[in-house]
């Protein structure tokens, strides 16, 4: 995190409030005023709109009330004040005890979950964390992410942490983009597959790096649930422990005689989950059992982490971009807009020049000024920015005819009516000139024959 803004926000707030609380105490983090040096007395001026507009939620008495009710939240539970929320109001955000510690009594963990100290959220990603539960995802994954060993995740955690069921929870991490799964192997004593650790989208640290950390397990018996349900392939592939493998901050491990050092790590490989079909097939080779379906999944974990943190960007850029501008209407037209490496097309080049939004008109700004770019697209857009203004001005010049009578008169007294299409190719090859747009001459012998054009009311 050198050199990068960031917030930071109470690891107790994963034991009490709601994501949309989370978003809130953020934005106000976010919006404090400059020149408040004592943490006692942070604050921030701010307004139901102004919050709604900063978490980009949808105008309307819906998201007014949602934010009002997160903020109500906040206050309940102190980590701010307020006298009300009417118009323009002043948010005091209150100190919080970095040494606080806060245990949470579970049923399938002995030791109960503890939480303390903080964790700090760049200012960076935080616009990427505004859809459904993705910013409590990516804290949470973020604060247990530690430096010496791994911290395995169960679904009965984020289920604690998400405020649901484990089976709400197994869906709701399986389908995020923000944080990335990564699967430890087939434990040979336990017959299951590990529980899985976790590392947030903008995460560079080596998948095998995170595997090979030992992990602390609790000895005591913990107890198993069965996944939520899905196919029968699928049930196979992806088992996972609801054991009692969660572990606390590395300081705090001694304080649990329970547990102890599991030094398997070194013999797994890892498994960065990818979305990849689940198989039951399984090879034989060299008495060796090999699952297909682990070992498509073994690609390269840096490449294919880069590109998850990419197609995750994109995505919330995408929906940032649809939710300013309906026109923006695909992935692929919010990557026209912004992406170096994409082609523009006229119809978005026309969104960035007429859009309210100035995040969209930032975006297609600097993509339009990138050498780069330009030097691989530029001329491709250019011709047809010039098709467009050409068309444009074709489709101007004829309209001026719609109800007109366009006449061609010859040198032998012959005539002929023509399209305002042919008279167009003659005005724009200058072939014919007028001082009034009713009547055209051609200079000598641009036009053989031809005296004059005359046009006339058609009725």
């Amino acid at each position: 995190m050198k050199n990068e803004n960031f917030v930071q926000i109470p690891n107790k707030m994963f034991t009490n409030t709601n994501n949309d609380e989370k978003l809130v105490y953020v934005k106000l983090l976010q919006s404090q005023m400059i020149g408040y040096l004592d943490k006692d007395n942070r604050t921030t001026t701010t307004t139901i709109p102004t919050l709604v507009a900063l978490l980009g939620w949808s105008k309307g008495k819906y998201s007014n009330k949602k934010v009002v009710k997160a903020l109500n939240g906040l206050k309940e539970k102190d980590y701010i004040n307020f006298e009300s929320t009417q118009d323009v109001f002043t948010v005091q955000i209150n100190k919080w005890n970095d040494k606080e510690e806060h245990i949470v009594s579970v049923d399938w963990k002995q030791s109960g979950v503890k939480f303390s100290g903080h964790t700090q959220i760049k200012y960076s990603v935080i616009d990427n964390l505004l859809e459904g539960k993705d910013f409590t995802l990516y804290s949470y994954a973020e604060y247990r992410t530690l430096k010496n060993h791994q911290y395995r995740i169960c679904y009965e955690e984020w289920g604690l942490v998400l405020e649901m069921t484990s089976r709400n929870a197994f869906n709701v991490v399986n389908s995020s983009e923000v944080i990335i799964k990564v699967t430890n192997g087939y434990d040979s004593d336990t017959k299951r597959q590990e529980t899985n650790s976790y590392l947030t989208f903008d995460s560079f640290e080596d998948i095998k790096e995170v595997s090979l950390k030992p992990t602390y397990k609790d000895k005591s018996k913990s107890v198993v649930e069965e996944e939520p349900e899905q196919e029968s392939v699928e049930q196979e592939q992806e088992q996972e422990l609801y054991e009692d493998e969660s572990v606390e901050e590395e300081d705090d491990f001694y304080d649990f005689e329970e547990e102890e050092l599991s030094l398997k790590a070194e013999a797994k490989k890892p498994v960065l989950e990818a979305n990849i079909k689940p198989s039951k097939a399984i090879k034989q080779k060299d008495n060796k059992v090999v699952d297909i379906h682990t070992k498509q999944a073994k690609i390269d974990s840096k490449d294919l982490l880069n590109q998850i943190k990419g197609n995750t960007i994109e995505a919330n850029t995408f929906r940032k971009m649809q939710r300013e501008d309906k026109r923006v209407t695909t992935l692929d037209e919010s990557k026209q807009i912004q992406d170096f490496d994409v082609p523009m097309s006229i119809s978005m080049f026309k969104v960035i020049e007429t859009t309210d939004s100035a995040y969209i008109r930032d975006c297609g700004a600097k993509k339009l000024k990138n050498k780069k770019w330009k030097d691989k697209f530029g001329a491709e857009l250019d011709e047809e920015i010039h098709k467009y203004k050409e068309s444009e001005h074709k489709t101007k010049f004829m309209s001026k005819f719609l109800y007109k009578t366009i006449t061609e008169y010859y040198e032998d007294g012959g005539e002929c009516v023509i399209s305002s299409d042919k008279l167009y190719d003659y005005v724009h090859n200058r072939m014919v000139y007028s001082d009034d747009e009713y009547t055209y001459f051609t200079p000598t012998n641009m036009v053989p024959h031809l005296k004059c054009i005359k046009v006339t009311e058609k009725y």
